[in-house]
């Protein structure tokens, strides 16, 4: 065990910061509509068309 952890630990810890890193992101953002940056952002779209005096752009 200790001969792996010579080897590969620095490996092992980086793997473990990337998995956490990711795991953090994922709960502050969200996979759907109730996440708080997903809110955010859509009243910020909202706010800014509602002062734009409601004109939505269509392709």
């Amino acid at each position: 065990m200790d001969e792996i952890f010579k080897q590969y630990g620095s490996t092992i810890i980086t793997v473990l910061a990337i998995v956490a890193v990711i795991g953090i992101i994922t709960l502050v953002i969200g996979t759907d509509t109730t996440s708080l940056v997903y809110k955010a952002f859509s009243d910020l779209i909202s706010n800014f068309y509602k002062s734009a005096g409601g004109v939505i752009l269509t392709p």
